[in-house]
């Protein structure tokens, strides 16, 4: 009994370990995925424009979205505020598009790349929650570390990092500077950008016991301190902080909702972004900005989504499609064939590991029963009856190629039949 147990908890293991690894070995032998669908609104002919690989090498296509196919200059042609170092080497510059002339200077003050993906949540990412509050005004041409560290929890404790001491007197500076604000403790989230890489410091957004947000910086060893007016029926769930050299926007700020806005960041308004099919969980956004427009890019692993706006944030139009690396290969529709179901251990839209099932359904059928043929002429070689092993063919039957290869590995003795 009790080899026959240890034999069975082999055989799993070997099934779990196998629908792991085998997976990853067919994605490293086959890795001929297309990377995304580069999508642009081109101010030019006032389409949508896309480059796309579709084949092994550099099989790209640059093609509006009516599908007027371009060479790769006429197409950056199409795309100037994109390529505007280009446009200078061609002697393109200054730009005239409409009543509109814009020079080098004037496209370089206007352009600015804000994303957001999956892996920034906070709760798609594992986080220490200590937190370096940068001098905001450091007096010299760049941020550094402070020496000491930020817990935000029942206050907000200061630990001496060198010493590894806790910092009385700055603990209670900087958590009676919050409760004079009227933040409420604990502490439900702190949002920052740990840098020093970064054009200034914006400091840290504090989420308190009721949901009230507050900005925290430190500015010349002082806190300073400023409550963050939200509209009603906005609950914060995240919040990204994207320091930029145009002071503009300060980042984003995602409601528990799913809507998504943009701050700014002199007054912490906050700018609804019309983004219909966006999820947060599991789509990457890019807002590209340029002197004429701000375009909203958004994808999945098949669909990529676009919406173009005005400078004040109104839509104008939008287009989706869906890319060449959502279609299914000839090596993917074999694989689903053969194993019943994949084991993923890494979730693209999380820094956390986690253990997801994909089951082929039907499709695998096929691979099950070439499995269970193959299973019976090993238990025939070895001269054991079928019915005296109707468990380990179950497992086969459920398992597929990993049962299989599994029986093979740990094979039962004739007097372990079952």
């Amino acid at each position: 009994m009790t080899a026959r147990l240890a034999r069975w908890s082999l055989l799993l293991l070997t099934i779990l370990l196998l629908a792991i690894w085998i997976p990853q070995a067919k994605e490293l032998l086959f890795d001929d995925r297309f990377d995304k669908t580069q999508l642009f609104f081109s101010p030019v002919i006032e389409r949508f424009v896309y480059k796309e690989l579709i084949g092994e090498g550099h099989q790209f296509v640059y093609r509006d979205q009516d599908g007027t196919d371009y060479d790769r200059e006429s197409f950056e042609t199409l795309i100037p505020f994109i390529y505007y170092k280009n446009m200078e080497l061609w002697g393109r510059l200054p730009l005239v598009l409409g009543e509109h002339r814009f020079d080098k200077a004037a496209i370089v003050a206007e352009r600015q790349v804000m994303e957001f993906k999956p892996q920034d949540l906070s709760d798609q990412a594992p986080r220490i929650q200590l937190f370096p509050l940068l001098e905001s005004n450091p007096g010299r041409a760049r941020l550094r570390f402070p020496e000491d560290i930020m817990r935000a929890g029942e206050q907000l404790d200061f630990i001496d990092s060198d010493a590894n001491r806790f910092d009385p007197e700055l603990t209670r500076t900087f958590t009676q500077a919050l409760e004079q604000a009227g933040f409420r403790f604990p502490v439900r989230a702190a949002f920052g950008r740990v840098s020093i890489l970064k054009a200034f410091d914006a400091g840290y957004f504090l989420l308190d016991s009721r949901g009230s947000l507050f900005h925290l910086r430190r500015l010349d060893g002082a806190p300073e301190v400023a409550a963050v007016p939200i509209p009603e029926g906005i609950a914060v769930r995240d919040i990204k902080v994207t320091e930029n050299k145009r002071h503009e926007l300060i980042g984003f700020l995602l409601a528990e909702d799913g809507r998504l806005f943009l701050m700014t960041e002199r007054d912490h308004d906050l700018i609804a972004l019309d983004l219909p099919g966006y999820d947060p969980d599991r789509m990457e956004l890019k807002i590209l900005f340029n002197p004429l427009y701000r375009i909203a890019v958004y994808s999945d692993r098949e669909t990529i989504h676009a919406v173009v706006m005005d400078r004040d944030y109104h839509p104008i139009d939008r287009y989706a499609r869906r890319m060449a690396m959502a279609r299914e290969r000839p090596v993917d529709r074999v694989w689903e064939m053969l194993v019943p179901f994949d084991l993923n251990l890494h979730d693209p839209d999380s820094r956390y590991l986690s253990l997801d099932a994909r089951f082929h359904g039907l499709a695998a059928a096929i691979g099950v029963a070439a499995s269970l043929l193959l299973a019976l002429e090993i238990l025939r070689l070895r001269g054991i009856r079928p019915t005296r092993a109707r468990m380990d063919l179950l497992l086969v039957l459920f398992a597929g190629l990993y049962g299989l290869l599994a029986l093979i590995l740990i094979p039962p003795e004739r007097g372990d039949e079952t």
